[in-house]
């Protein structure tokens, strides 16, 4: 625990406190582009929360989440909506929402399938083990307090080009509960375009539009691995890609669509 942390804030630190039916966003989920505003981790992490805790039909496993962020997301209380749009037998689909005074500011499809043994065809895994690479700061200024761990293999945040590293979450979504793997997957799919971006952020920025995270199978573990860069075409838009990993092997893969704008020096 980094004892700046415990000076300033409750350890372990949360994004958001429940009250009732709502989630109210605590100073840590300040969007890094504009005040009064919930960034698309925290948002990305609670909804994340909120379908863990829907318990979905166990015979299925979630095979595709993805994130559209429907506007500024306030900083006020936002209560959840599930809507099942099907219910099938090999498949499910629902939809998550965040109200924010009664209007959707984001909505999350989640895909479940049947769930049933097949072959296994697994991607190659070139990562070091977390445990053989050293542990330094890496993320700054979004690591949470002090609460996300960091073990970086390449690249630098912040600086232009393909960046990959091992993160460990010690904090919470929803304070009082401690937040599941999965979780800890939809909060670092935000990530990717600020981790692997392909300008500096002075120059140009990079916010995502929307997250969407195909998962081979459910992460585990404490430290998960973020292999990520972007790619652009010139034309006001661009694509981060990363790839998702624990101490097993590849679980997921993960696309922002990126909108490109002037930086503070533009």
């Amino acid at each position: 625990m980094p004892e700046s942390a415990k000076k300033t804030h409750d350890w372990p630190p949360a994004y958001f406190q429940r009250d009732g039916e709502a989630f109210v966003p605590g100073k840590l989920t300040r969007n890094p582009w504009m005040a009064d505003a919930v960034a698309g981790g925290p948002t990305s992490a609670l909804i994340g929360a909120v379908i863990e805790e829907a318990a979905f039909d166990p015979a299925f496993v979630i095979s595709r989440y993805t994130l559209d962020i429907l506007g500024i997301v306030p900083s006020v209380p936002l209560v959840p909506r599930i809507t099942a749009i099907r219910q099938g037998r090999q498949m499910q689909l629902h939809r998550v929402e965040l109200l924010a005074d009664g209007n959707p500011v984001a909505q999350a499809h989640v895909l479940l399938s049947r769930y049933m043994e097949t072959p296994e065809v697994l991607p190659a895994f070139p990562y070091p083990h977390p445990d053989d690479v050293a542990e330094r700061e890496w993320l700054m200024g979004a690591a949470m307090a002090g609460a996300i761990r960091t073990r970086p293999i390449e690249g630098s945040v912040r600086e232009p080009g393909r960046a990959i590293g091992w993160l460990a979450m010690e904090g919470e979504i929803i304070a009082g509960t401690a937040p599941s793997p999965f979780v800890k997957a939809c909060l670092f799919a935000d990530f990717g375009n600020g981790i692997g971006s392909a300008t500096k952020p002075d120059e140009w920025s990079y916010a995502n539009l929307d997250i969407s995270v195909n998962f081979l199978r459910m992460p585990l573990g404490q430290w998960l691995l973020i292999d990520a860069d972007t790619v652009m075409a010139g034309n006001g838009h661009g694509l981060a890609r990363s790839i998702f990993a624990d101490a097993k092997g590849i679980y997921a893969y993960v696309t922002q669509t990126v909108f490109v704008g002037p930086g503070k020096r533009r």
